[in-house]
């Protein structure tokens, strides 16, 4: 099973029903809803790639700890198989989440009776040239010394995140929740404290991005594709 990526509170389209495009013409009739449930907002920053990545305590030494992150959505895509056929519901349009805390119901459809497999989310993030670009979270970075210094991620370009998830059954009596839950620690895997304390600033703020800090960005955005599951309640 692939990681999920874990998204948080929906500003705009707090509830919404995906439009269905699946050979399948059934009416439906159970319900599959999804939320974001981000943890571990503080990491460490090792010597060595072994050493980051590690849920600890908020502005501990050698950490980052996230204060706020923006994710801009264009698309949402849910796609499984039933019976051999594929099955896929789209929603297009523009979605607001804030990465730092529980989601409100990201998304309700309706499927028919059966058993679901390789269910997938796929989230789809698209560049912008406006403000609202598809993803901006910014933090502290606390060095060994106990310095800090801010720090500013910012993504804008096309990107496609596949979330799978664990089959599930549609009964017509039972509603399920997605609970697509973000590690935000896993966001800086591989970023060690030779990078940070070697970075560009920009006045005084660690700027990562396409053209700032490029070798950091580029970690950061392989991390984005891996930093999350998703588990269904009841």
């Amino acid at each position: 099973m692939k990681n999920f990526i874990k998204l948080g509170t929906i500003i705009l389209g707090a509830v919404f029903t995906l439009s269905a495009c699946t050979k399948d013409d059934s009416s439906g009739n159970g319900k599959l809803s999804y939320r974001v449930n981000p943890s571990n907002f503080t990491s460490s920053i090792g010597v060595i790639a072994s050493g980051s990545g590690l849920p600890v305590i908020t502005n501990s030494n050698s950490s980052i700890t996230w204060t706020s992150a923006g994710l801009n959505i264009t698309e949402i895509d849910f796609e499984a198989e039933s019976n051999n056929t594929p099955i896929e519901y789209e929603l297009k349009q523009a979605i607001k989440v804030d990465l730092l805390n529980l989601s409100p119901v990201l998304g309700n459809i309706t499927l028919p009776v059966g058993t679901y497999d390789e269910v997938e989310l796929k989230i789809l993030l698209r560049k912008s040239t406006t403000t609202e670009i598809p993803l901006t979270i910014k933090g502290t970075y606390t060095d060994p010394n106990g310095v800090k210094v801010p720090l500013a991620f910012y993504l804008n370009e096309d990107i496609d995140i596949e979330v799978e998830a664990e089959d599930i059954v549609i009964d017509g009596k039972t509603d399920y929740t997605g609970m697509i839950n973000v590690q935000l620690n896993k966001f800086l895997t591989n970023v060690i404290s030779t990078d940070l304390s070697t970075a560009t600033k920009t006045e005084g703020v660690i700027v990562i991005s396409s053209t700032s800090n490029a070798d950091i960005y580029s970690k950061l955005k392989t991390n984005i594709l891996a930093f999350a599951d998703c588990d269904f309640e009841k």
